[in-house]
């Protein structure tokens, strides 16, 4: 029992910090969808098992293909972050996977599920600095990032 709660707890979708109600909601959606295929994952293995067993064959089950990977995106600085981050993936037909309106106090994180492999652009500033934009992809190991402004190239202006 005190593994089934473990496991829940580490897979549950936290939005405290997302302000837009819209990115919040998608949040949830691809942490059910993703909960969904991982379920059927597992009915699918089991069934499988079961089948080679009474008929005395190889047990031969291939996991669907990962979707989604969750990162975390942390505030190394002693200021508020507003952090807003852009990809061209859709989730939806005409909904893209963007996440706007993470609001991160000094030294907090937020964890994120976002689409497996995709490109970030990450836009980010405190009150009183100018903002800055660093690129995150979802294909490589890393899964922790840490923004601090004055760390990065800062973003052109738009004309």
């Amino acid at each position: 029992m005190g593994l089934a709660v473990v496991l829940y707890s580490g897979g549950c979708v936290s939005t405290r910090y997302i302000t837009d109600q819209p990115s919040a909601k998608r949040q949830h959606e691809m942490h059910r969808h993703r909960t969904g295929v991982n379920i059927g994952d597992v009915l699918l293995s089991t069934a499988s098992l079961i089948l080679s067993g009474t008929t005395n064959s190889e047990f031969n089950f291939s996991q669907s293909e990962r979707a989604f990977k969750k990162i975390s995106i942390i505030n190394a600085s002693s200021d508020s972050l507003m952090v807003n981050m852009v990809t061209d993936i859709e989730w939806k037909k005409g909904d893209t996977c963007d996440v706007f309106g993470i609001v991160l106090p000094p030294r907090a994180g937020q964890k994120l599920l976002v689409p497996y492999p995709a490109a970030y652009n990450v836009y980010f500033k405190t009150p009183a600095s100018e903002e800055e934009m660093v690129e995150i992809r979802t294909d490589d190991k890393q899964s922790n990032y840490k923004l601090k402004p004055g760390t990065t190239q800062q973003a052109p202006e738009n004309k």
